[in-house]
């Protein structure tokens, strides 16, 4: 294949040899870029890339498991043709490398940005560059981006090249004096030599720069040690010592302070050289680091550290977490303990008081957290308001029970903004035994387990992770799977249980239940998958599905000339608040020809206690003034208090089956059935008695004026090709008559 070579082509592969960069294994600095680079573009692979005459090397390659290629497959030969930054949205769709094996194959290249990098700002000598696997846009911001980590990537390699030219002129020099001369001239670089036998020393005059002494007498050799931290003098030692005894040159990079206590970092290097006389010395150079240490460690500190909070990240985590995995896998004795932390009721905050107090929040809770767990633990903010605790062996004495209490508290505190306190709560989830599980996902898994526990149980609580909350959350993943599937194939279904009028024993309207149809044809209930009707996607379906069966088949029902006067379909708050609840509705009664009167939509009186903002009042209200008959489910069961009634738009109330069932069990039982009627007639509503089973209920219900009934003495569910059967009776027999019904069949 052939491909296009820069015009300056010799002199730009001399530049890159010039450098001595090649080959030179990966560095942090190198890795910092990539991955940066990789987070601003949110790709998975990411290399900074140099082009020889015919491979690229890769000095750092992030989500890639090879070091160079050819480079007749190099993206990057057509990057370095160019100054500015090279963007292949699809590769697929692009001549030039839609047949390239790298696209073709693995790792299967399409989204590509590359940057030249360049020493002189004419001669590209490699690219930092980006790459996904899906096809994509980049923006300017991220561009712009790209270019400065190019710049960035191109002092690196300055700096290299001058490290790497002094380090050859003067570790190569065989007089001292030639030597020391040599590197005076290079900034920030000072040389030395010790005779090993008198332990005199010679410095440069840089050298005593770095050292910021005043004097011409070169220190001790132990006073020379003592400019390093105790922390870095046993490693520092035994380089020197190894050296002298065994002839190996040393390279190491230390902290130091200065004679006037500045805080620096150098790299030293040093080896042995015998003179003519056969004195042997040990000769070096020591360099002052200290800007490229603090630019490396600011890369660092862009992928690792959380910009807004000042911690840890979901990066730093992941790495700390599989550090302390590798770390263990050694040492069975060995374990940790990880928490994981969300915070209650942080959305609320960010719509009542704005972004601005939601960042507020999340820098106080860091800080509390940073401040409130032991020395040897490890916090990071993972993202959004999710938090997570790293314990070590270190912290054995400390119970993560007990900690997660006290991080409850402290977080529970209120944060003061703007003449507001604000307060803001936190479940945590707590993973404990590493070893059982031998693998990072499992063991956060877990840890999120016991966070969602947590979070289903009431909030503002800490559980620990056992095997059953793996067994629940399997029951639970199961009911999603059957309801989505159920809904895909046309198997969730509503069966419908009719509502009489007490006083004519006459049908008056039906109650659409969701019932899922087997494979087998067998139908089972909400106990089989109630756990999905707690999740707003499922829950959701489930009600959209159920309102468009059931329309449908009530229009049917009243095209044949059936005589009934309403469907009651159940809607849950989740369904209620979605954005177009009330044109879904309204618009389903128009496509099946039917008026909003036809419809009764049953909600449960907790609702109200999700409606803060009123907005299910709204929703309800529009339903209402369109016409839809409200009906207040299962009332005296809940939460709802007598002013519901009076302020919100119901039209109706369904006194529970469990007050229904006990009639004659107790005088006040008895009485509170009673109370309940007499309250909904004094109020103009309709009163629907559920759960009537037997013919003394039937006759209570009837004589204390109740409106509607239904239950099993009158039929169970039963299908729509079934109710349309039951519907066309003369007359409907209780289910324990003798006489055979459509009912009886059920």
């Amino acid at each position: 294949m052939a491909y296009p070579y820069p015009t300056n082509e010799l002199e730009r592969l001399e530049a890159l040899r010039a450098t001595g960069i090649m080959n030179t294994g990966t560095a942090p600095e190198f890795d910092a870029i990539a991955e940066l680079a990789s987070s601003i573009f949110g790709t998975p692979m990411s290399v900074v890339a140099f082009i020889e005459d015919d491979f690229q090397w890769f000095k750092a390659h992030l989500g890639l498991d090879i070091e160079h290629t050819s480079r007749e497959v190099s993206f990057c030969k057509y990057t370095i043709l160019q100054n500015e930054v090279l963007v292949v949205n699809d590769a697929t769709k692009d001549e030039r490398f839609k047949d390239n094996p790298l696209v073709i194959g693995e790792p299967n290249v399409r989204f590509y940005a590359g940057a030249p990098i360049s020493l002189d700002g004419e001669t590209n000598i490699a690219a930092i560059c980006v790459i996904d696997t899906q096809p994509r846009i980049a923006n300017e911001e991220q561009i712009a981006q790209l270019k400065k980590l190019a710049n960035i990537a191109a002092a690196l390699v300055r700096a290299h090249q001058s490290e790497n030219e002094a380090k050859t002129l003067e570790m190569k020099a065989r007089q001292r004096g030639k030597l020391l001369s040599q590197t005076a001239r290079i900034s920030k670089i000072g040389a030395w030599s010790l005779d090993t036998n008198t332990l005199i020393a010679e410095w440069s005059s840089e050298t005593y720069a770095i050292h910021e002494l005043t004097t011409n007498e070169p220190p001790s050799l132990d006073d020379a040690i003592s400019f390093y931290p105790e922390y870095e003098r046993p490693g520092l030692v035994k380089k020197i010592v190894k050296c002298v005894d065994h002839g190996v040159p040393f390279e190491i990079d230390c902290d130091f302070i200065t004679a006037l206590g500045n805080k620096r970092r150098v790299r030293c290097f040093g080896e042995i050289e015998y003179s003519e006389d056969g004195t042997r010395c040990l000769i070096g150079i020591i360099k002052d680091i200290t800007d490229e240490h603090e630019n490396a460690k600011r890369l660092w500190d862009a992928a690792h550290i959380d910009t807004l909070t000042g911690i840890a990240n979901r990066l730093a985590f992941q790495h700390k977490l599989d550090s302390l995995a590798e770390r263990l896998s050694d040492d069975d004795d060995c374990n940790f303990k990880m928490l994981l932390i969300d915070l209650d009721g942080f959305k609320d905050i960010n719509d009542s008081f704005g972004h601005l107090a939601g960042d507020k929040i999340l820098c106080s809770i860091a800080k509390r957290l940073e401040d409130t767990i032991p020395e040897n633990a490890f916090c990071a903010r993972l993202g959004g308001d999710e938090f997570a605790v790293l314990m070590g062996v270190q912290n054995e004495m400390l119970k993560p029970e007990d900690l997660a209490s006290e991080l409850i508290e402290v977080i529970n505190l209120p944060v003061p903004y703007e003449g507001h306190e604000i307060s803001v709560g936190a479940s945590i989830g707590i993973s404990l035994t590493y070893q059982e599980t031998r693998s990072c996902e499992e063991f956060q898994q877990q840890a999120d387990l016991a966070l969602y526990h947590a979070k289903q149980t009431g909030r503002g609580v800490c559980e620990t992770y056992n095997p059953s909350l793996t067994e629940a959350f399997e029951e639970k993943r199961q009911a999603f799977e059957l309801v989505k599937e159920a809904i895909h194939e046309g198997r969730l279904l509503p069966h419908y249980q009719p509502i009489f009028d007490l006083s004519s024993q006459r049908i008056k309207g039906v109650e659409a239940l969701a019932r899922i149809q087997n494979k087998d044809g067998s139908i089972v209930g909400p106990a089989k998958f109630w756990h999905a009707l707690f999740e707003p996607k499922s829950a959701l379906a489930v009600d959209e599905t159920i309102l468009d069966i059931a329309l449908r088949d009530f229009a049917e029902w009243k095209s044949k000339g059936l005589d009934i006067d309403f469907i009651s379909i159940n809607a849950s708050s989740l369904c209620i608040q979605s954005m177009d609840y009330v044109e879904r509705v309204l618009e389903a009664l128009a496509h099946n020809n039917l008026q909003p009167h036809h419809l009764k939509i049953e909600v449960v009186e907790n609702i109200f206690l999700d409606d803060a903002d009123s907005k299910i009042t709204h929703v309800l209200e529009r339903l209402s003034e369109a016409g839809v008959i409200i009906a207040l489910d299962d009332f005296g069961t809940g939460y709802a208090s007598l002013s519901h009634l009076r302020d919100y738009p119901v039209n109706c109330i369904k006194i529970d089956q469990s007050f229904v069932s006990g009639l004659g069990e107790s005088a006040g039982n008895t009485a509170i059935v009673q109370a309940l009627v007499s309250l909904g007639k004094s109020l103009n509503l309709d009163i629907i008695a559920e759960g009537i089973e037997t013919q003394g209920q039937l006759d209570f219900m009837s004589a204390v004026g109740c409106t509607f009934g239904q239950g099993y003495l009158f039929s169970k569910p039963i299908s729509a090709h079934q109710m349309s059967d039951y519907l066309k009776q003369a007359s409907f027999p209780l289910l324990g008559d003798t006489n055979p019904s459509v009912a009886g069949k059920c």
